[in-house]
C-alpha cells in the first residue's frame, strides 16, 4: 500500500536530476566508494535533501593500502579500489553540511558475503567438472580462488570492512 510514494530515478550521484530539497531521506548502499568525485556527490546529498532529512550510507571501508594480489581490475569490479576509511567518509558528509548521527562497523556482514562468495566459487567449479554447469565463459577457478583467499585474508586482518554511517541536513 505504499508504493505510490516511490519514486526511483536514473541519473549522476554528482548531479542529480531533483530539485533541492526534494527528499526527506536517502539511502546510498555501497556505491560512494565508486563515485570519482565524493565531495560533490556528498553536496548533492545535502542540496536534494530537505531541512532535517536524513542520509543514510554504508559502503566498504578500508584502512592502509591494498594488497597487491587485490589491485587491477578486481579492486574495482569488487568496489574496494576507492573504498575510504570510515573517519573519511563521515569528513565528507561533515564538509556537506551534515551532522553524522551513527557510525556502525559491520566487518562482519563482509566477512559473511566473502566466505559466501568462496562457497559459490567451489560450487561452480564442482558442478563444471562434474558437466552440471557450462558457462558462457571460462573462468580460472584457480586465481578466482586465490584471489577470494586474498580477500577474506585482508577482511579478517582489518584491511577491509563494511559500515553504516547516518547523518542530517541541519534543520
Amino acid at each position: 500500500g505504499v508504493a505510490e510514494l516511490a519514486t526511483f530515478l536514473q541519473g549522476d550521484a554528482e548531479k542529480l536530476p531533483v530539485e533541492a530539497g526534494a527528499f526527506d531521506a536517502i539511502i546510498c548502499e555501497c556505491a560512494f566508494c565508486t563515485f570519482p568525485d565524493k565531495p560533490t556527490a556528498a553536496a548533492e546529498f545535502t542540496r536534494v535533501l530537505q531541512p532535517g532529512g536524513q542520509v543514510g550510507l554504508s559502503d566498504l571501508t578500508r584502512t592502509g593500502p591494498i594488497p597487491d594480489d587485490l589491485q587491477g581490475l578486481l579492486a574495482w569490479i569488487a568496489c574496494i579500489a576507492d573504498a575510504r576509511p570510515i573517519p573519511e567518509y563521515a569528513a565528507y558528509l561533515e564538509a556537506a553540511g551534515l551532522r553524522v548521527a551513527t557510525i556502525e562497523p559491520h566487518n562482519e556482514a563482509l566477512a559473511q558475503m566473502v566466505h559466501a562468495i568462496q562457497g559459490k566459487l567451489l560450487g561452480a567449479e564442482l558442478l563444471t567438472k562434474l558437466n552440471k554447469l557450462t558457462l558462457p565463459v571460462t573462468i580460472n577457478f584457480a586465481e578466482a580462488k586465490a584471489l577470494a583467499r586474498s580477500a577474506a585474508q585482508a577482511v579478517q586482518s582489518g584491511q577491509f570492512g563494511y559500515a553504516i554511517i547516518t547523518a542530517q541536513r541541519p534543520a
